[in-house]
């Protein structure tokens, strides 16, 4: 008994004491009052409410101030812009939900563009095995990302910035530095590049849509999406309720790679060559995609819809800027402030909307 209350001696105070008692800090009273309203009623029952007036707001917005904006080819082009964008996104979003975070995408999507034209090019592989062998590809990298994540317990933001410059190296290693010729194949062409109904939509949007549906069904009805979310949301409570928490954010990180190997053969049958620096930037886009579109930076919450939303504020905003003559280099200088704007906006709505603490 005095060895015990020695070592109570020696301990920090906030150690020995108990927990405070008291009343709580009472909330704000905006903050009440936005609880009780109808507002957050919708916002709770719609959370992409908020992007989804923002979006209509900002295509207002350029359609008024720039009126090449609103026209067809001009549309068709931001939705050929974020094809991709928009395709990663939706493996982010996974990633996100379930509490990680993944930022070798631009350097992978570079890494596998070179592997895939590399392949058919110069070693004359079959055009369905190569296909094939760089989405494996993917699914391998993100396996790594995701198997020193959740085994080691290294963050994730660590793992897959080490993984950024691996990527980016192998790359120009594999490719000498230089592009990587031309794949002639015209179905393959057309398949990953074409223009559809009277060559008018890019065939990128059609992989978009397909892409998001079924990502969107998979998140939203499925024992998966389900084991997502609670992995993000309370990954103790979900380890408890026997669901494997590791391996969910592992298929995660499968799931974002294979979809970085899909955009990597796309890339090289749009722009007709592979550039060991393709996707410089590239990370930042998606997450900014991401995080716009809802997605909860400390996990548990955000839908493939609200990504959707997300990308394509992105591209109205970078195609809108083109138009009005702002210079490209700010470009980035935006998307960036737009980033810590929506986390900003992401942690506000996020206490506003929560129950309040007793």
């Amino acid at each position: 008994m005095a060895d015990r209350s020695a070592a109570a001696g020696r301990r920090p105070s906030w150690l020995t004491r108990g927990p405070r008692v008291g009343p709580a800090r009472p909330a704000p009273h905006w903050l009440r009052s936005f609880r009780s309203s109808r507002a957050a009623r919708i916002f709770a029952e719609f959370p992409e409410a908020g992007i989804l007036i923002a979006t209509v707001a900002i295509f207002i917005g350029w359609s008024i101030f720039a009126p090449e904006f609103l026209t067809t080819d001009n549309l068709l082009s931001i939705g050929q812009q974020i094809s991709f964008i928009g395709i990663v996104a939706t493996g982010m979003t996974f990633l996100l939900i379930a509490g990680e975070l993944d930022l070798s995408v631009g350097s992978m999507y570079g890494f596998l563009a070179i592997v895939f034209a590399v392949l058919v090019v110069d070693h004359g592989v079959n055009l369905l095995l190569a296909i094939a062998i760089t989405i494996l590809f993917g699914i391998v990298i993100g396996f790594v990302n995701g198997f020193f994540t959740t085994q080691f317990r290294i963050p994730s933001f660590i793992v897959t910035l080490g993984m950024l410059g691996v990527l980016r190296g192998a790359a120009l290693v594999l490719s000498g530095g230089l592009p990587v010729g031309t794949v002639t194949d015209q179905t393959f062409n057309t398949v990953s590049a074409g223009l559809f109904f009277g060559a008018a939509v890019p065939a990128q949007v059609f992989w978009l849509a397909g892409v998001m549906i079924v990502a969107a069904i998979l998140l939203a009805f499925t024992r998966f999406g389900y084991q997502v979310y609670a992995t993000g949301g309370n990954r103790l409570a979900a380890a408890h309720a026997g669901i494997k928490t590791r391996r969910t954010k592992l298929f995660c990180f499968m799931l974002t790679g294979g979809l970085v190997g899909v955009i990597g053969v796309l890339a090289v049958g749009w722009l007709g060559n592979a550039n060991p620096l393709t996707g410089q930037g590239f990370e930042l886009q998606v997450i900014a995609a991401v995080v716009i579109g809802g997605t909860s930076l400390f996990g548990g919450a955000g839908s493939i819809f609200g990504t959707f939303l997300g990308a394509a504020i992105i591209g109205m905003i970078s195609n809108g800027l083109i138009l009005v003559g702002v210079d490209q280099y700010y470009q980035q200088l935006v998307t960036g402030t737009i980033i810590v704007a929506a986390a900003l906006l992401n942690v506000t709505v996020r206490r506003a909307t929560a129950s309040e603490e007793e």
